[in-house]
């Protein structure tokens, strides 16, 4: 998928398939993204103090959100990235998936004690950071969107999140559907590119910023960040190791290396 700029600085999405012109974005500049993290801030506290079984029935809802409108977002995932349908079918459902886990995980994130001393009762218990910023690429974006947002709300974070620049209108679409089941302000979105996520990633006001994309995306990421000591969550393309055991079908194994190797590659 291509995008390109007018003079108005719009981003053009073109289906990468036939060329056509398919919308138009306007980034967003540190006036849109004052008003998401500000939005953020304020939800942040009312969002931290909602039990975790409230906050997993809410990411529970946002999982039939997507479910329902599975077929509808994989045609936006075609149109806009190029992506077969039935692999972005696939993908919408894996967010899903996802997010039902999370559901299912959250309630039981309540510490662990440390046992110092045996006239002591120490508790070590998690709590939320605060306002999550999560940029996320465009060869999967509904699944990694959901594994991050997830994580993020289910925790008892407020979410930004800036969807990929090839891709907003679906990016847009998918968190428009999950702030739909959330209080007001937990979940907002920016759209644009790099220079946007620049913004969001150095915001005095972001706790933490977690992507998945590119090496220049993590890096550039990092350095805005720097200045405000958030957290940096990255997933740069990292390759992890196969254990292949005696016992496993060498044909299927490389089947399974291939996919694993080029499924969400772009090609």
């Amino acid at each position: 998928m291509t995008t390109t700029t007018d003079e108005a600085t719009d981003i053009a999405i073109h289906d990468p398939a036939t060329g056509e012109l398919v919308g138009r974005v306007r980034p967003a500049g540190p006036e849109e993204v004052d008003d998401a993290v500000g939005a953020a801030v304020a939800a942040a506290p009312g969002w931290a103090r909602t039990s975790p079984a409230d906050r997993a029935g809410r990411v529970r809802d946002a999982a039939t959100a997507l479910r329902a409108v599975a077929e509808e977002l994989a045609t936006l995932n075609e149109t806009e990235t190029g992506r077969p349908f039935d692999d972005g079918l696939g993908g919408v459902l894996a967010a899903a998936g996802t997010l039902e886990q999370y559901a299912e995980l959250g309630p039981l994130h309540r510490g662990r004690s440390l046992q110092g001393s045996w006239s002591a009762t120490d508790l070590m218990v998690p709590g939320p950071r605060g306002v999550v910023a999560v940029i996320t690429p465009w060869n999967d974006p509904v699944a990694v969107a959901a594994g991050l947002i997830g994580a993020a709300l289910v925790t008892g974070n407020t979410v930004v999140h800036k969807p990929s620049e090839r891709c907003p209108h679906l990016g847009r679409r998918v968190a428009d559907l999950l702030a739909s089941v959330l209080p007001e302000g937990v979940l907002a979105v920016v759209d644009g590119a790099g220079p946007t996520g620049a913004l969001l990633s150095g915001h005095d006001a972001v706790d933490v910023v977690a992507h998945v994309g590119s090496i220049g995306a993590g890096r550039a990421i990092r350095q805005a960040a720097a200045g405000t000591g958030a957290k940096v969550l990255l997933e740069n393309g990292g390759n992890d190791a196969l254990i292949v055991d005696a016992g496993v079908d060498p044909v299927w194994a490389a089947e399974q290396v291939a996919l694993g190797s080029y499924a969400n590659g772009g090609q």
